[in-house]
């Protein structure tokens, strides 16, 4: 069998979701299990999965010893690849990522058929790449153009957060001088309509009185005057 070191972080991506099935240390050597450094340690290991008894976890690594290939691709002491040659080789998709990127920069994309033969054999004629592209605009002015970017866009936030602020506040003071006019409106109907009922109720109250005739005879007192006095 031929084994080839796998990206660790799609194997490793599970084990995360364990964090909250087991203590954080058991949850650290679950994710160190890549390093263990023999088979009985690994044997050990095993042993150490199943004991919880929790299913998610205990399903997670059987799928490990079912597949006999991928243990081998993850863990260096159980790989048959020379140590130098598994130490050189990256556990993580950079390098094919670069090498994607740079050859669409040669070769382009969304091109026709003839288009697309004629970049493929130009290309093709060209010295081997290897490595990453480097950045072209890496210059100490790029790198001072990019910070004073950055730093205006944080003045300008810090500037709009201010008059938010400022707003909000404008905004809330407001609001509680109109709650209060309401309130102090509401307070004075109240005591205009107590006056009221208050005169209304003294009205009510007072004696009837006869009023002189025409002929210019003395106001005289009613009956109901003098039972109200």
């Amino acid at each position: 069998m031929i084994d080839i070191p796998l990206i660790l972080s799609f194997f490793l991506r599970p084990v995360h979701d364990f964090k909250s099935l087991v203590s954080s240390d058991d949850h650290k050597r679950l994710l160190d299990f890549v390093y263990i450094e023999s088979t009985e340690a690994l044997a050990e290991f095993s042993a150490f999965v199943k004991r919880p008894g929790v299913k998610k976890i205990t399903d997670w690594w059987a799928h490990k010893e079912i597949n006999a290939w991928i243990i081998p691709c993850l863990v260096k002491s159980q790989s048959l690849i020379p140590a130098d040659v598994w130490d050189s080789t990256p556990s993580t998709t950079n390098t094919n990522e670069a090498q994607h990127h740079w050859t669409k920069t040669l070769t382009g994309t969304k091109l026709t058929l003839v288009e697309a033969i004629e970049k493929y054999v130009t290309s093709d004629n060209l010295p081997a790449f290897t490595g990453a592209l480097t950045n072209t605009h890496n210059e100490v002015a790029h790198r001072m153009a990019r910070n004073s970017q950055r730093q205006s866009k944080i003045a300008e936030k810090a500037r709009q957060s201010q008059e938010q602020t400022a707003e909000r506040k404008q905004l809330e003071t407001e609001l509680a001088e109109e709650v209060e006019a309401r309130r102090q409106s509401s307070v004075r109907t109240k005591e205009i309509s107590a006056r009221l009922k208050l005169v209304k109720n003294s009205a009510k109250k007072l004696p009837a009185t006869l009023v002189a005739s025409s002929s210019g005879r003395v106001k005289t007192m009613t009956r109901e005057f003098f039972e109200f006095l």
